[in-house]
């Protein structure tokens, strides 16, 4: 009787086990880098670097210390400066994390332009929109040339990006640099799945990345962008929460959320 006992506990204490291993997630902060000179500039800065204004330095202060009693297993960033920076300069703010190296990634880049790189950014809208076939009134802004996207994609702000990314390698013939949407899509989730295998026990995760290859990123993990802000703000932290058990993503707050910086330029 008392060996039955002791096996019963034991079972117990290993269905215990593996009930709390049940329901482990991964919530992972997606952080746009801080302002650089080609954003304020409006230039087109996709593997081209801009370094960060002051502007950008203090958003990305302020970032970290909203987040700074948030405890963060691993952090990432792209490998292209303006990420790596921010990373490194929200880190410095945090309070919870008490070692921490950042990662930087080439997956986690942002889509590469090509011929596009360091020109404005009314440029490259105005050759996509002509090589979908658009029409383009003269003297139209960026903001109409947009919309006409939007319609051409019937409302669509995922297949607007995609169409836009394939535009951009179909007028890059000099060089032959720019991505099509299946290249970002395909380098961005390979980023992401590599981040959900390193860390297998769960926790936060900080992710340095880029406005596009984020929402490049959401789209993989099937989450609708109807959900997201036209562009994500610099300094903006959208999470996702990863279920280990479903391999299921979901947005959690909002997208593109400010309120981090914000509460942290009141610290």
């Amino acid at each position: 009787m008392k060996r039955l006992i002791m096996v019963l506990c034991a079972f117990a204490l290993c269905a215990s086990s593996v009930f709390a291993a049940g329901g482990k997630k991964l919530t992972l902060y997606l952080v746009r880098h801080g302002e650089t000179i080609m954003n304020m500039m409006e230039k087109a800065q996709g593997w081209a670097d801009g370094v960060l204004t002051e502007k950008g330095v203090t958003g990305a202060v302020n970032m970290g210390k909203g987040l700074r009693d948030i405890k963060f297993e691993s952090v990432y960033s792209s490998d292209l400066k303006r990420a790596s920076d921010t990373a490194q300069i929200a880190m410095t703010q945090n309070k919870a994390t008490k070692k921490w190296t950042v990662k930087e990634m080439m997956e986690l880049r942002e889509m590469g332009f090509g011929v596009f790189e360091g020109g404005t950014n009314e440029e490259m809208f105005l050759a996509a929109a002509k090589a979908v076939g658009l029409t383009v009134p003269a003297n139209a802004t960026t903001g109409q040339v947009l919309g006409l996207f939007m319609s051409h994609y019937q409302g669509s702000y995922a297949k607007m990006l995609e169409g836009m990314a394939d535009a951009n390698k179909k007028n890059d013939t000099k060089f032959q640099l720019a991505e099509d949407a299946q290249d970002v899509h395909t380098r961005v989730k390979r980023g992401i799945a590599t981040i959900v295998a390193e860390n297998p026990k769960g926790g936060n995760v900080m992710v340095v990345a880029h406005g596009l290859a984020i929402m490049f990123a959401v789209m993989d993990m099937g989450i609708d962008l109807a959900q997201f802000p036209p562009q994500l703000a610099n300094s903006s932290v959208t999470k996702i929460v990863y279920d280990f058990d479903t391999g299921t993503y979901e947005l959690s707050g909002t997208a593109g959320d400010m309120s981090y910086a914000e509460a942290g330029a009141k610290l």
